[in-house]
């Protein structure tokens, strides 16, 4: 366990920030309090819609694609202009705020953690944050964007839960909620965005979505294409994710020999 607490305790290169690092390390480290400043910093566009922002929602989220790092974040124009005051006491606007999916609130929560030195990992299911309680001795949910601090049972499922539930029939397929992609094709998406996350490479949620390069083979292909030994490789990707504690070093090991490999792909 300790080994694994430690490795999400290091800033990963998605959540290393060279900017305002005094700013986001001297914040209280109350989460709560945390989640507060990082919301008077960014705003969710379905947000900033109901808030009466005026912006382009296509063009945005296009945007977006170029802001997956913390320094990407931090160094959005809107952004950077309220972290320059240089004041966690930080009022803000709605529409002085960067407009950001609950992606970059997991990388921006992810990133003022580590650099605490507290060990967080990003889940994807839909986007929230596992930070370990040391005084528990177990991981536990936050989603940063929602600013949700408290999780019961069944309140959030990552990507390998849901797709080995559905797939064993034990969870019917039209009560996961849709995202980018539907039904089967979007919970595997969200089995490999969240491989992907557990070795602190915390992709966005529709990256292959919008980037102008052929996608991975095994994001891309439609689950109806895959041969059976991906299907299967899919299975035992989702059974590590159920304990990464246990499993973390088979989980280094498959994403090396196939996710990894995958990511490289995109830049063929």
């Amino acid at each position: 366990m300790e080994q694994t607490t430690t490795f999400y305790q290091i800033p990963g290169s998605y959540t290393n920030p060279t900017h305002f690092r005094q700013l986001l390390r001297s914040l209280p480290d109350d989460y709560e309090e945390i989640i507060k400043f990082i919301k008077k910093v960014l705003i969710h566009p379905i947000d900033a819609k109901s808030e009466g922002v005026h912006f382009n929602y296509k063009k945005t989220l296009r945007s977006q694609v170029d802001h997956r790092s913390i320094d990407d974040i931090l160094t959005n124009p809107q952004v950077n202009v309220l972290l320059k005051l240089n004041t966690i006491d930080l009022q803000s606007t709605p529409s002085q705020r960067g407009i950001f999916s609950c992606d970059h609130h997991v990388v921006l929560f992810a990133s003022i953690l580590r650099l605490k030195g507290k060990a967080v990992r990003a889940r994807c299911g839909y986007w929230i944050c596992e930070v370990y309680n040391e005084h528990r001795g177990r991981w536990e949910y936050i989603d940063p964007e929602r600013v949700k601090l408290k999780f019961m049972a069944g309140d959030f499922f990552p990507g390998g839960k849901v797709w080995l539930e559905v797939g064993q029939g034990r969870f019917a397929l039209d009560r996961v909620m849709p995202d980018y992609r539907r039904g089967l094709d979007g919970i595997k998406y969200r089995l490999l965005n969240d491989m992907n996350a557990l070795m602190k490479n915390e992709l966005l949620n529709y990256d292959w979505m919008l980037k102008q390069v052929k996608p991975p083979r095994l994001f891309s292909r439609p689950v109806s294409r895959l041969d059976e030994g991906d299907c299967i490789l899919l299975d035992i990707l989702a059974t590590l994710s159920l304990n990464v504690d246990v499993h973390r070093s088979d989980i280094c090991d498959q994403y090396n020999a196939y996710v990894l490999t995958e990511n490289h792909r995109m830049q063929e």
